[in-house]
């Protein structure tokens, strides 16, 4: 096989991909050295508009998330489209001309179906991946000027681009691409979408082994853990991981030079930890198996199912371990937390990874007045005092001492507690009983014993509690509702302003009709008047009182005196508008 020429290196400015942007540096890719590459991160992050704009720079062939819809009609009905019956792809050159045109510049699959058509290499390797795969057979056919590929199980036998799924078709798609010739980088967003895990990882397979061995370059846009499993330092080289308001960064350019082989030696030990830290709410890295088992445990028994479910609980193998990919994570931008045993607390890494963090240094300062503002600081007095009662200098003996009265000073525990308040606040807890099995009161070591002593009520639901992840919407519903009323309190004032002597008896201005399903209006006299909440629920008679004059610093919501009910069926009442709103006047 030949072996291509690499793309290009990549050097795009933040003004490349998101219009209006700086000019200032972006993403870089020196070298393409691994046969794909992949872009991680939330919804929003910059994947998919950098992975166009890579796909742009360098000439890359792309696959949108929309590549599908180049295989399908729609009937047009102003407010939307909706599918309908697709003949198949045009053979007419003119029409061929055009689709390659335009399919490559939207990232649309249709041109891949061509490639079944006049590259026969290309069509009877999809057709033998579909077979050995999914037990089908793909046959291509062509009907009144359309290709129109039919699929074959048995005796029975229906169209691919009417009667399919988007699965088979996204897989023959998917295939096709990776197989063709004429691209030296291939750019697919999202291969995973309507893909069983499993065929995903299958088609990687194929794409990886394209790439191998014919010198091109891949770059995938993905949300799916399964895909992410590097194996070495050198694996993270391709993995670029996004998080908004800053630059995606390679994950391995968050890997010390000293560190490199620690990272590669636990990334063969946990082959998962990387889509794990990628891909999770909020992970939470431990030490060991033991951990996960009580944490697992005492979370399903202490927290709601929602909860429990979205708190990942990541191996790291011991205290070393957590501070390597605490380190890391930190770096990425990934919001992570760490638990540990008391002795890491003289870990001299560990000590390391949390000076380095401006917010635990600033407390070292300004509350135990540290100088200089370093861990071996703080812990001066406690181990000098260790020194004194003669406790043995090594760690289980010293993070044994560091559990107890330490002599009856309560100096001494009162600065242990501040240093363990601010590592847990910067996301490291220590367990201030000293182990695992302290935390649990059992002497024996192991995952099975863990989990049975969790089942029960005890000092583990603190550190549960503090680990777990919960994402409740319900503050911000608040400030958003507060923000609402505020814009509709500003509204009725400017419409004050415009018509002195006018009443108003609903929400005015372009998002009048919305406005009046969330509050309501009532005028109370002069240019006095009142907005109550109507929704949601919780905020149910809420309420402001204000006139024209009101500056926004007093335009904050009240609770109801009296039931929520009841609150608004005064007001209905009161102003006689029921639950319809009122019309104003024209413009209003």
């Amino acid at each position: 096989m030949t072996v291509e020429t690499p793309p290009p290196p990549v050097a795009l400015t933040e003004d490349q991909v998101f219009s209006g942007g700086a000019a200032s540096g972006y993403l870089q890719i020196a070298k393409w050295k691994t046969p794909v590459t992949y872009f991680v991160g939330r919804n929003g992050s910059g994947k998919s508009r950098t992975a166009r704009a890579v796909a742009d720079t360098t000439g890359g062939r792309l696959l949108s998330t929309d590549r599908l819809t180049g295989l399908m009609s729609f009937n047009d009905y102003g407010w939307g489209s909706v599918p309908s019956a697709y003949k198949g792809v045009p053979l007419g050159e003119p029409q061929r001309q055009h689709i390659q045109q335009v399919s490559r510049s939207a990232g649309s699959a249709t041109d891949d179906l061509y490639a079944l058509r006049e590259q026969p290499e290309v069509a009877l390797r999809v057709a033998a991946f579909v077979r050995r795969a999914l037990g089908r057979a793909i046959d291509l056919r062509e009907s009144a000027g359309f290709l129109d590929p039919y699929v074959r199980v048995g005796d029975a036998e229906y169209s691919l681009l009417r009667d399919e799924g988007h699965g088979l078709r996204e897989l023959v798609v998917l295939l096709s691409a990776a197989y063709r010739r004429d691209w030296t980088l291939l750019v697919v967003d999202e291969p995973e979408l309507h893909l069983h895990p499993s065929m995903v990882r299958l088609w990687l397979t194929e794409l990886n082994r394209e790439c191998r061995d014919s010198g091109r370059r891949a770059l995938i846009v993905t949300h799916e853990p399964s895909v992410i499993r590097p194996t070495s330092h050198e694996d993270l080289g391709s993995v670029y991981y996004f998080q908004q308001g800053r630059p995606p960064l390679a994950m391995s350019e968050a890997v010390l030079p000293v560190q490199a082989q620690r990272v590669t030696a636990s990334l063969v030990r946990y082959p998962t930890l990387v889509s794990q830290l990628a891909f999770a709410p909020r992970p939470v890295l431990v030490e060991g198996a033991h951990d996960i088992a009580a944490l697992t445990t005492a979370l399903k028994r202490g927290q709601a199912p929602e909860v429990a479910a979205q708190t990942e609980i990541v191996e790291c193998g011991g205290s070393g371990g957590v501070a390597l990919w605490f380190e890391i994570c930190g770096k990425l931008g990934i919001d992570v937390r760490g638990i540990v045993d008391l002795d890491a607390l003289l870990d001299s890494e560990v000590q390391r990874v949390m000076d380095a963090r401006p917010e635990v240094t600033a407390r070292y300062e300004t509350e135990l007045a540290a100088e200089p503002a370093r861990t071996s600081t703080v812990l001066r007095p406690l181990l000098q005092g260790a020194d004194k009662a003669d406790i043995p200098a090594d760690g289980r003996s010293r993070s044994r001492w560091l559990t107890t009265a330490m002599g009856g000073s309560a100096g001494h525990s009162a600065r242990r507690d501040k240093l363990l308040e601010i590592w847990r606040d910067a996301g490291l807890w220590a367990h201030p009983q000293g182990t695992l099995e302290d935390v649990l009161g059992i002497r024996d070591k192991g995952a099975e014993p863990a989990r049975s002593a969790a089942s029960s009520p005890g000092v583990i639901d603190a550190v549960s509690a503090w680990c777990a992840y919960d994402l409740d919407p319900a503050g911000d519903v608040e400030v958003l509702l507060n923000v609402a009323v505020e814009r509709v309190a500003h509204a009725l004032m400017e419409a004050m302003r415009t018509s002195p002597g006018q009443v108003f008896f609903a929400p005015v201005g372009q998002s009048a009709v919305g406005d009046s399903r969330l509050v309501q209006v009532r005028h109370q006299g002069g240019d006095t008047y009142r907005i109550t909440v109507r929704a949601p629920a919780q905020f149910e008679g809420y309420w402001l009182d204000f006139s024209r004059e009101t500056p926004s610093t007093k335009l904050v919501l009240r609770p109801p005196s009296a039931g929520p009910k009841e609150a608004v069926a005064a007001t209905d009442e009161a102003d006689g508008s029921g639950a319809q709103p009122q019309s104003n006047s024209p413009g209003w």
